[in-house]
């Protein structure tokens, strides 16, 4: 490297010899967009003048945070990434279970293909043919649309932090295999119950039953004995039972953790037989803990028989065994799908499902609900009777 020699009175211009006479260059260290030392230089020019001018054109674009075209060409996918999930994880945007999953979806898909490649070379063709070889390999619709969750995070924040001009991901086209079948219905979901009272005690019976009220898994794997509150109507003198939804276990938070979103912290409210099997699951799990000598802070719900609160996943292992005495498959996020699909064929408000359910909008709320050979039979049946003539023959 030629010999650079600092300008007098003009810092960060160097001047150096070289066959066809004197140039100048200019020299200016900065944090790059991934908060690392960093420098720019420029080469060639013939006047202190012109490096004077190059300078200052450099100093009022990092100013201003319109460097990001400059520095995004050093910056790869994958080193973006990391400062992306750092920040969020230090400051807590993310959940542990968020991390994860996004950190497995980004580890197995993105991280091979577009790790190396700089966020300025990441084009549209280049991602939609990427996605498009998902699709081919059979992958389901929802896993490429979750992946392409990821990269556009990635791209947005880079956008965002002016170390690329433009998110050019958005609005790409996903196809894949279409997603699991999640419709029961009614006389499955009967017979699966049947199944349920035949093989299993009252106190697992209990969690199946509660379990069939449309909560996330978490949710009701999270409940606690304070979860509870009984109260009688002045009016009716019937007993109602509002169940507080405000924390979950997860495998990741076995100690409870904040609820997916603000809107799925909620109250439920429940009279009549489903009662009786609250009741019976709190004084279970109270005599559980005494017999134990267990004299905990949080009066988790569903314990073993030694006292310690059931895994977050034994809600599928109840359900599967339920599946094997009854030859069929069902999960508990399925009877989610069942309530949320009960609910809206119901007469009640489609408001009101969205709240039990903990959706942010009806649209999470329809999105859940699945055509089941009962409601489309009521339904026709009482369209039928307004438009008369579906199968040739008037109604009187």
């Amino acid at each position: 490297m030629r010999n650079w020699t600092p300008v007098k009175n003009h810092p960060n211009i160097y001047e150096y010899q070289t066959a066809k006479g004197k140039r100048y260059g200019v020299r200016r260290g900065f944090k790059n967009s991934l908060g690392k030392a960093d420098e720019f230089t420029k080469s060639g020019l013939k006047t202190w003048r012109d490096a004077d001018i190059i300078l200052k054109r450099f100093e009022a674009d990092l100013a201003t945070g319109n460097i990001g075209a400059i520095t995004s060409q050093k910056v790869t996918v994958d080193q973006y990434w990391q400062r992306m999930s750092s920040r969020k994880i230090k400051l807590k945007i993310w959940k542990e279970s968020t991390r994860k999953n996004s950190t497995n979806f980004y580890k197995g898909y993105l991280k091979p293909v577009f790790g190396n490649t700089y966020l300025s070379d990441v084009t549209r063709s280049s991602f939609q043919s990427f996605l498009d070889g998902l699709a081919i390999k059979n992958l389901a619709k929802s896993t490429i649309r979750t992946i392409t969750s990821v990269m556009l995070a990635i791209m947005n924040n880079a956008e965002y932090e002016d170390v690329i001009p433009k998110n050019k991901l958005k609005g790409m086209l996903i196809q894949g295999r279409a997603a699991k079948d999640l419709t029961i219905q009614t006389t499955d979901y009967e017979k699966w119950i049947d199944t349920a009272e035949n093989i299993l005690d009252k106190y697992m019976l209990s969690l199946v039953y509660i379990g069939c009220l449309g909560e996330r898994r978490g949710e009701l794997m999270g409940l606690r004995t304070s979860s509870f509150k009984f109260e009688t109507d002045k009016n009716t003198g019937e007993e109602r039972c509002a169940i507080k939804i405000d924390l979950q276990r997860t495998a990741d938070e076995l100690n409870g953790t904040t609820l997916k979103t603000q809107s799925s912290y909620r109250t439920l409210w429940v009279t009549g037989e489903i009662i009786k099997n609250i009741r019976y699951a709190i004084t279970t799990s109270d005599n559980i803990r005494e017999r134990n000598n267990i004299n905990a802070n949080d009066h988790w719900l569903w314990l073993n028989e030694k006292g310690s609160p059931l895994h977050p996943y034994y809600a599928n292992k109840l359900t599967k065994r339920i599946n094997d005495a009854s030859d069929m498959q069902i999960t508990p996020h399925m009877l989610r799908h069942y309530f949320a699909t009960k609910g809206m064929a119901s007469t009640s408000a489609d408001i009101e499902v969205m709240h039990w359910l903990g959706h942010r909008n009806l649209q999470m709320t329809a999105d859940y609900t699945r055509p089941t050979a009962f409601e489309s039979l009521e339904l026709y049946s009482n369209v039928g009777k307004d438009l008369h003539d579906f199968d040739g023959t008037k109604h009187k």
